[in-house]
């Protein structure tokens, strides 16, 4: 079984409040190892037609200059989506990212095209580790002795999470 582990930036915190994506990155995890060769890995920035806000910028440091000349989510969406193909789906916080791929996906007419299957690395780590006190990535990375070297960019965040999947990865997962 192969996985696609993603992660998304974004205007704000919430697609029902008109938040855009301005990242996505992703990589594919294949027979236990994450597989950076070409075609496995996917990374975009994202026209998202809207301002970036101050503040949140310096959050993931993508700037409305950045962004200016990028593709829209009309371009860099069906690209992921074939990039993805039948893969199951892994995101730190999935939920969050899976309500921004939908929301935008609505907007362009494509509602029914993330029904693959998903992971939360998040809810996999409470399985198996229920005593930690917290479960966000930082929390997580300094748990497994990982860094980031560009926090809150979609590629280096995945990359992270997919070093967590790989720990507290079963071979049969509970699937959403």
């Amino acid at each position: 079984m192969a996985y696609v582990i993603f992660d998304t930036e974004t205007t704000g915190l919430s697609p029902e409040h008109g938040h855009k994506l301005v990242e996505i990155g992703a990589v594919r995890v294949v027979n236990g190892r994450i597989s950076q060769e070409k075609g496995d890995v996917f990374e975009a920035l994202i026209n998202p037609r809207r301002v970036i806000p101050d503040e949140v910028t310096l959050v993931h440091g993508i700037t409305n200059e950045m962004v200016r000349n990028a593709q829209p989510n009309s371009v860099v969406l069906p690209q992921f989506l074939d990039f993805v193909g039948s893969d199951v789906l892994v995101a730190q916080n999935a939920e969050f990212d899976i309500s921004f791929l939908r929301s935008e996906l609505t907007s362009l007419g494509l509602s029914t095209a993330v029904l693959n299957s998903r992971l939360c690395t998040i809810e996999l780590c409470k399985q198996k580790f229920p005593d930690l006190d917290r479960y966000n990535l930082n929390a997580l990375c300094r748990f497994f002795g990982l860094t980031i070297e560009r926090r809150h960019r979609a590629l280096d965040d995945v990359l992270a999470t997919a070093e967590i999947f790989l720990r507290v990865h079963d071979e049969e997962p509970t699937l959403f």
